[in-house]
């Protein structure tokens, strides 16, 4: 089976929307993961396996082919694991995959399920807006970052298995993080420099 999720990925201080795409099939039990990716994200396969057992979902029990698009940019860094772990699991019919289009994923994945904080989630959000994206999963500890963008609808999450429940609408009444951008700038210090000065 196929499935597509929307995640994204910075580049030097703007980002661009990523597609990562899950094709599940017969075979020798394997997941590989094209599209340029570094290291980190080579190694989410593992990470992303682990999660998707010890959150109780099922993992596919043959081949996995993960594509991050476009291939010919180079994907670096953790904050792929959410979006692949979803893809996975909407490709095995595990989440509903109508409402996938419209959220903009990202967040490390522990191996328990638990979902880490990732860097860049400010310029994310603000391209996400910029393509028309309804809405923003973050893990929790991004949630103040992202919702800065106004506009976006940010939902912070703290688990896969909490993810999953939203995506198939178990949390409907979950509402959107908002925060009070008069507040931030009413709080932050002042400084003695000015660099108009400079």
């Amino acid at each position: 089976m196929f499935s597509h999720v929307l995640s994204a990925a910075t580049f030097g201080v703007n980002a661009y929307l990523v597609e990562v795409e899950t094709h599940t099939d017969s075979g020798l039990p394997r997941v590989t993961i094209v599209g340029l990716p570094d290291s980190a994200v080579k190694e989410s396969s593992e990470r992303v396996t682990a999660a998707i057992k010890n959150s109780s979902f099922r993992f596919p029990k043959g081949r996995v082919t993960v594509n991050l698009a476009p291939a010919d940019l180079k994907k670096e860094g953790s904050a792929f694991d959410l979006p692949i772990a979803v893809s996975i699991l909407a490709s095995t019919g595990q989440i509903d995959g109508d409402v996938l289009g419209q959220f903009v994923l990202i967040g490390e994945l522990s191996l328990d399920g638990t979902i880490r904080p990732v860097h860049g989630a400010l310029v994310i959000a603000v391209e996400a807006r910029a393509k028309g994206i309804r809405g923003l999963i973050v893990p929790k500890e991004n949630a103040h970052e992202a919702s800065l963008v106004d506009g976006m609808n940010v939902y912070p999450m703290e688990t896969l298995r909490e993810t999953v429940d939203f995506l198939n609408g178990e949390h409907q009444m979950l509402q959107p993080f908002r925060v009070n951008i008069a507040d931030v700038f009413a709080n932050h210090q002042h400084y003695a420099v000015d660099f108009s000065d400079v």
